[in-house]
């Protein structure tokens, strides 16, 4: 059994634009937070901003990475190899890709440029580093199905197939247990968000099992401990979509799904990154805009409902840090 608490949350990031999608990684003594910063959540102005802190307490942008035209979104940045690597999604209009910056220093990053051996179309979104090389789950929507793959690189930059996943979804985390088992968290929202736990042996060029899990959630992450994945992602009552946040839950082998807290969280909230700091300690960065909207006002009129539905979507939103203590038992 797992004993997970959240010790403490704090903002640190806020500039009053929409600050969004985040993630976390540390190489050497400075930790990284990559998160995407616009006008609003769907706008087509999307920058990717990174801050740093020796400390967890004090962070300062570092840099920046922007494509002319070229929204960028949903940076996952990754310790790899002494470097620092930051990968994300490449929206226009008309076309979607995948894209990286390397850095050797994690400060002074190289340019934006495209992934090699992912399809057009195909947004690689989340990569996690593991024994040497990087994996990373890609997605692409066709209709109302999406489809959705694992791939492999050795540098960050050319990548290859491994497998194709056995459920249909789209946003997918990854991580691996220290037996080299995968473990895959899809996002569907063809089935109403409801998300599926997968797993993978090695090579990894096939799933060995797979369980929908009996609630609704996106913009996953997951973490594997022994025994148990942690998970976060973006929840909400129904009906009318009220009441968005942040919610942490824990799923240990053989066991239902335990809700463990909510993140102080509201309004457009959600992608959450973790990263250890001690045995037994981590971090979870994330963002939320409670601090400025979080439910739309009640309105009786239908016409009046639907246009606020989304109204959370152009209010700024901050990045946060989350302290989380865990003991396994």
């Amino acid at each position: 059994m797992v004993d997970l608490r959240v010790t403490r949350a704090r903002r640190i990031y806020s500039d009053g634009q929409h600050n969004a999608f985040t993630s976390i990684a540390r190489l050497g003594d400075t930790a990284t937070v990559a998160f995407r910063s616009a006008t609003t959540h769907i706008s087509f102005d999307g920058t990717i901003k990174l801050i740093q802190s020796p400390d967890m307490e004090t962070w300062a942008v570092t840099a920046e990475l922007a494509l002319p035209s070229v929204d960028l979104r949903d940076p996952k940045v990754v310790a790899f190899q002494g470097q620092l690597l930051v990968f994300c999604g490449g929206r226009e209009p008309s076309r979607l890709g995948s894209f990286v910056s390397l850095s050797a220093d994690g400060q002074r990053f190289g340019a934006v440029t495209p992934l090699q051996g992912i399809p057009a179309g195909y947004w690689l979104w989340s990569i996690v580093s593991f024994e040497g090389a990087l994996y990373g789950s890609a997605y692409t929507s066709r209709a109302d199905e999406h489809e959705l793959s694992l791939y492999r690189s050795d540098d960050g930059v050319g990548w290859e197939k491994l497998a194709d996943f056995p459920v249909s979804g789209n946003e997918t985390a990854i991580d691996f247990d220290a037996e080299g088992r995968l473990w895959a968290l899809v996002r569907d929202d063809g089935h109403g968000s409801v998300p599926t736990l997968c797993a993978a042996e090695p090579p990894y060029r096939s799933f060995a099992s797979y369980l929908r899990l009996p609630i609704r959630l996106q913009g996953p992450m997951l973490k594997r401990l022994p025994g148990v994945c942690v998970i976060a992602g973006r929840r909400w009552d129904q009906p009318g979509r009220t009441n968005l946040r942040t919610d942490l839950f824990v799923l240990e082998d053989g066991q239902d799904i335990r809700f463990v807290r909510s993140l102080p969280s509201g309004g457009d909230t959600s992608y959450a990154g973790w990263l250890d700091t001690a045995p037994g300690r981590a971090v979870i960065s994330y963002y939320s805009a409670h601090e400025h909207k979080m439910d739309a006002p009640a309105v009786e009129d239908q016409q009046a409902r639907r246009s606020v539905a989304h109204a959370e979507h152009t209010t700024p939103a901050d990045i946060y840090l989350a302290d989380v203590s865990y003991a396994l038992r």
